[in-house]
């Protein structure tokens, strides 16, 4: 992507350059990720992976997918990409992240029937993000904000090679998550990641809000707000509370009856 520039670099104004017009993406002239106006090919990074890629095309261009190819991620490109998620920022510079890779299909096939997301059957390769809980500041979730930016790096990288991914948070309670893979009672889950290469296609999803709707100047606006039905999410909120409640096998068991309730909201072929 070509960024226009009217004065020169080194004309300084408040630290940035006078003038200086910073690029907006759009999807229709960036180069990344072929676009044939109403899907992207993110499959084209497979053959033809683009780890330099502007960061306004990666960010404007990644999304989540829950479907990939049947080859597998090798674990050298696995490992290239934790590596470079190592860069994301984290509480007091802590870096006190732990993945677990997981490849295991029975393990991912348990997951799933414990009450996990259905897609993670169609799955062959995820990670158990975990993260240091031991911080003096459970207030504001130190260990919770790391390793989100954990997972936002890896799937911005991932992206830039033709690897898509999913940051899922739809499984068992953390408590039960932590015994399966054994994780140590000062580290806590943060969130199963799923992943692969892409296939051809991905849905565009437009985003639902303009940056004036979003950005409110030095107090909190509530005017305008809208909320969902909150009855109908208390409602959904104690059926999880207690469906997670029930020991695994009785889940196992119910899993094939509860899948139509599952919240869907992508398209099974090729999201």
């Amino acid at each position: 992507m070509t960024v226009e520039k009217t004065t020169e670099q080194n004309t300084q104004s408040n630290g940035v350059a006078e003038n200086y017009k910073f690029p907006v993406f759009e999807l229709d002239t960036q180069q990344s990720v072929p676009y044939d106006g109403r899907f992207m090919q993110p499959g084209a990074l497979v053959d033809n992976p683009n780890p330099m890629m502007p960061l306004v095309d990666a960010v404007g261009t990644r999304r989540t997918a829950r479907s990939y190819r049947k080859e597998k991620v090798d674990e050298e490109t696995f490992e290239w990409l934790i590596l470079h998620s190592m860069h994301a920022p984290t509480a007091c510079n802590e870096q006190q992240w732990k993945v677990i890779y997981i490849d295991d299909q029975e393990i991912l096939n348990d997951l799933q029937a414990r009450g996990s997301a259905s897609f993670l059957n169609n799955v062959q390769q995820a990670f158990l993000l975990c993260y240091n809980k031991e911080s003096d500041n459970l207030e504001w979730a130190d260990h919770v904000q790391s390793g989100a930016a954990f997972i936002t790096t890896f799937q911005l990288m991932a992206h830039s090679i033709g690897v898509g991914s999913c940051w899922l948070g739809h499984l068992p309670n953390k408590r039960e998550v932590s015994r399966m893979f054994g994780v140590h009672r000062y580290y806590e889950p943060i969130a199963l990641v799923t992943f692969g290469y892409y296939r051809s296609k991905s849905s565009v999803m437009p985003r639902k809000h303009s940056v004036e709707h979003v950005i409110m100047h030095n107090h909190f606006d509530s005017s305008g707000l809208l909320f969902a039905n909150r009855r109908r999410t208390l409602l959904r909120t104690v059926a999880r509370w207690v469906y997670y409640r029930f020991p695994a096998f009785v889940r196992r068991r119910l899993k094939p009856y509860l899948h139509r309730f599952e919240k869907k909201f992508y398209h099974w072929k090729h999201d």
